[in-house]
């Protein structure tokens, strides 16, 4: 229950009289300057200013206008000239509710613009939707159809499809990105890729198309077609050989691009610090919800602000991203490009100075009966008392009928967030994707996310309007709060959380330093905490009583705290932060669950059951990269791999640069499991020995973390003492 504490605070600056007053003929002069107003104004004041037909009308102008597409199918992508028009408006757009300092950031991308399509059989138009994939010549490519199921090396079995045009089914969530098939029809000989989604997405309707970015090169033709269309054509290839024409203007011009994140400037009180406020504006299809409905709440949020009278104690930047559906070819992490090159190219300024990246993802959709946050481990507990506590912290009006949940829901790689999270900056964003488990999407994505139906139908007024008036007073606390409340016992246990003390010992670890340097970092962490929640209570206090003098003082007292707390963010994140691909782990945790996958191989192999070899645990090593093994050819791995880890590739991770993991060599191993899976009573010490290999080498690689780790810790504690 949040306490309900009265803070009607005026501060009343007095001009000085003379010792003697002024006779009665002398002429009085007046200065009066207006009192500063109470929190409690303050917060008023926003609200009352808060207008959620702002943020629609601007969500509708970038979803209606067709100058902000690039084709009658819509899409707004990386460099392209729709994405272009768009930030011109949107510049132009703070400027008109009063930002200043307002900016085109330039920062590289490939460009990528898809002009339209057709797909014709017989006489019929089929729709189809382009991913940042080639182009087919001007004339179109005349060929045989030919349907490859689910299109794994194993569906190309018995077929020859050089030069032809290969109709694939794909779940995207459950089996394997679209990049998967693309490569293995490119191995095969095909010369275009159309796939239709049976599960994961684009679920609404058997006509609804999706879009997703394409993580990998952009060598052949590759489009979405409707589930509909992909089942008729296959219909017609039971009655004989079908021949088509697909024609797809594409433009993908690799290092060839330039994306804006359009920015402007609520001035503060102090330009030591600052806030940022975000989303992105680049989009699939029409982009209602991802993102434009973002867009409208950031330009809102402004215009409140502005509109209320409201004077920052820091700088507030609001910041519209490009290029945050896809901005780079040939990369697994291809996504939010635009604010990855903003916070470590063009801004890199801006870590050790930024108190918050608010970030905004689909922000006018009641995903369920509750709603939460997503953030750096570091900002649960600030969260936690905000939403609880805090008494100006808003509650639901008309949704969410459960309210914000805070058990501590940490921010994920699908957001321009994680970019920012990733060099150093303390970021959120509003719960859009995972359900409280943080392993279900909510059904919007299964549904909706990236199709043609991602349009104003959705809407939910009550959602932008909570959005709005909760975020909008978070950023308010984090501005008027001294000391910044980051509390770094969240990474002593996520560390603890992550041990496997006994492996970690077997690989060499010095589990007693390592434990040491732990119980340091939370002993340091626990002071630090306390340190900034006394300043802020402390300030808390002087504002009620009015003790300039003391407010003054308490607020250079939580400066100083705020920027030892920014330099540990930066250095935690750094050398505590992980990818096993796309999922954030510590780093040790990597070869630690190789390691064991491994070794439970190999038990279910030297007991002859490969079925379980396979089921259970072959296909989850290197966070389930194996599962790919099992169905695409060793030259489709090769290419995943040259992406993730080649030398030449290395300057194209982004956000992965520098934290992702060293991957465990069993491929071979695991294909021969899974041709083997019906064998029993086999002989499988080929490929133990494989996997044997492998564990032995995360070994090492779990003991030089670990060991790494152990001093990372130590130099945090040091930090934050």
């Amino acid at each position: 229950m949040k306490k309900v504490l009265t803070a009607l605070l005026t501060f009343a600056l007095l001009s000085g009289l003379s010792a003697c007053g002024p006779t009665p003929s002398d002429p009085v002069e007046t200065s009066v300057q207006a009192a500063v107003p109470s929190l409690e104004e303050q917060y008023t004041g926003y609200l009352s200013a808060v207008s959620s037909s702002f943020a629609y009308e601007t969500a509708l102008e970038l979803t209606t206008n067709p100058a902000y597409f690039n084709s009658a199918q819509g899409g707004r992508n990386a460099g392209s000239d729709a994405e272009h028009a768009a930030a011109d408006y949107l510049a132009g757009l703070m400027e008109d509710i009063g930002l200043t300092d307002v900016e085109k950031a330039a920062a590289q991308c490939d460009r990528w613009q898809f002009n339209g399509a057709s797909f014709t059989v017989d006489g019929k138009d089929y729709p189809v939707y382009s991913y940042a994939a080639a182009a087919t010549p001007a004339e179109g490519i005349t060929a045989e159809l030919v349907y490859v199921g689910k299109g794994t090396m194993w569906d190309y079995e018995g077929l020859d499809v050089t030069g032809k045009i290969v109709l694939i089914d794909i779940d995207q969530r459950n089996d394997w990105w679209i990049t998967y098939p693309m490569l293995e029809a490119e191995h095969q000989g095909a010369a275009a890729v159309l796939a239709a989604n049976t599960g994961g997405f684009a679920q609404i309707a058997d006509d609804a198309l999706n879009c997703q970015d394409i993580c990998g090169p952009d060598n052949i033709p590759t489009l979405s077609i409707s589930l509909a269309d992909s089942r008729q054509l296959q219909e017609k290839l039971k009655s004989g050989p079908v021949t088509a024409t697909l024609t797809v203007d594409n433009e993908v011009d690799v290092d060839a691009g330039t994306t804006y994140n359009i920015t402007g400037v609520l001035r503060g009180k102090s330009s030591g610090h600052q806030i940022i406020v975000g989303g992105h504006y680049d989009a699939h299809f029409w982009g209602f919800q991802d993102d434009n409905c973002a867009v409208g709440l950031v330009l809102s949020m402004a215009k409140a602000m502005i509109d209320s009278g409201y004077q920052p104690e820091n700088d507030i930047v609001f910041c519209l991203h490009g290029a945050e559906e896809w901005g780079s070819s040939y990369t697994q992490y291809d996504w939010t490009v635009g604010a990855w090159e903003m916070i470590n190219n063009v801004h890199p300024e801006w870590v050790g100075r930024t108190l918050a990246f608010i970030n905004f993802e689909l922000p006018a959709y009641e995903f369920d009966t509750y709603t939460s946050t997503y953030s750096a481990p570091e900002m649960f507990t600030m969260l936690d008392y905000f939403a609880n506590e805090y008494e100006y912290s808003p509650d639901p009006e008309g949704c969410f009928p459960d309210g914000v949940l805070t058990g501590g829901y940490q921010t994920y790689t699908y957001s321009d967030d994680f970019s920012y999270y990733a060099a150093g900056v303390p970021s959120t964003v509003n719960g859009f994707l995972l359900q409280k488990d943080m392993e279900t999407v909510f059904p919007f994505y299964v549904d909706i996310y990236h199709s043609q139906y991602d349009t104003p139908d959705t809407y939910n007024e009550a959602v932008m309007n909570f959005n709005l008036r909760y975020y909008g007073a978070l950023a308010m606390y984090i501005d008027q709060t001294p000391a910044l409340y980051l509390d770094f016992t969240a990474q002593y246990d996520r560390v603890l959380a992550s041990m496997d003390e006994e492996l970690m010992a077997e690989a060499g670890v010095d589990m007693a330093a390592f434990r040491s340097a732990l119980e340091e970092l939370n002993t340091a962490a626990q002071a630090m905490k306390e340190r900034v929640e006394q300043v802020n209570r402390d300030y808390r206090r002087a504002l009620e009583e009015n003790d300039a003098e003391k407010v003054s003082s308490l607020r250079a007292e939580g400066a100083q705290l705020t920027d030892r707390n920014l330099k540990a963010f930066e250095y935690a994140q750094k050398h505590l932060l992980g990818l096993m691909y796309e999922r954030p782990i510590v780093p040790h945790e990597a070869p630690q669950e190789n390691v064991r996958l491994c070794r439970d191989i190999i038990a279910c192999l030297e007991t002859g059951d490969v079925a379980a070899a396979v089921d259970e645990y072959a296909w989850t090593v290197n966070n389930v990269l194996e599962w790919y093994a099992m169905y695409f050819s060793p030259e489709v791995i090769a290419v995943q791999d040259d992406m993730l880890w080649g030398e030449g590739n290395r300057d194209n991770l982004y956000w992965g640069t520098g934290i992702g993991f060293a991957k465990a060599d069993v491929d071979a191993a695991t294909r021969s499991i899974f041709a083997r899976y019906d064998e029993t009573g086999g002989d499988f010490s080929s490929e133990i020995a494989v996997y044997q290999a492998a564990a032995e080498a995360q070994l090492r690689i779990l003991r030089d973390l670990g060991t790494r780790e152990t001093g990372a810790m130590s130099e945090l504690a040091g930090l934050l003492a």
